[in-house]
């Protein structure tokens, strides 16, 4: 499954040269790097909340694999979604999902269902990766969507992730 970028041109800069240079000037490459287990990082446009994105990201190794859990804010598709195979687009190219992973996350959550629906026009996610891609342009991802629900659902969430 490929995954278009939905919303370049209008959360971010659709050209590659127009975007690294707007990421570099929100990302700070001198400051020490810790090995984070996760962070959490804004998901508006970058002239709203990219400055706090790039913060939170230049203290960071970015891990090889990162999981991204963002809300719905759509309302399509699946409530508890996770995208097991295929490719995510950027302007600085595909980001590949990581597949064992994501299927093992699938096979060990009774609440996660695979859904490309709910990813579709959902910018939570998208706006990560070219942060991501800054700083590790081979990232690959696990995407997953959460809709409102109570704190049992996100811990098995959680648990299964652990796993």
């Amino acid at each position: 499954m490929i995954r278009e970028a939905a919303i370049a041109g209008m959360f971010y800069p659709d050209s590659p040269s127009e975007l690294k240079n707007m990421i570099n000037d929100m990302v700070d490459e001198n400051t020490v790097k810790e090995d984070a287990i996760g962070i959490i990082m804004p998901h508006a446009g970058y002239i709203y909340s990219g400055s706090v994105a790039g913060a939170t990201i230049s203290k960071v190794k970015v891990k090889d694999t990162c999981i991204i859990l963002g809300p719905n804010h759509t309302g399509m598709g699946k409530p508890f979604s996770i995208m097991t195979d295929g490719i995510w687009k950027t302007p600085f190219g595909d980001v590949k999902i990581d597949s064992g992973l994501a299927k093992r996350i699938l096979a060990n959550s009774k609440f996660l269902s695979e859904d490309y629906l709910a990813h579709i026009s959902e910018h939570s996610i998208e706006v990560q990766l070219p942060f991501l891609q800054y700083f590790n342009r081979n990232v690959r991802i696990v995407p997953i969507i959460l809709s409102h629900a109570t704190g049992t659902v996100y811990r098995e969430i959680g648990r299964s992730i652990s796993k």
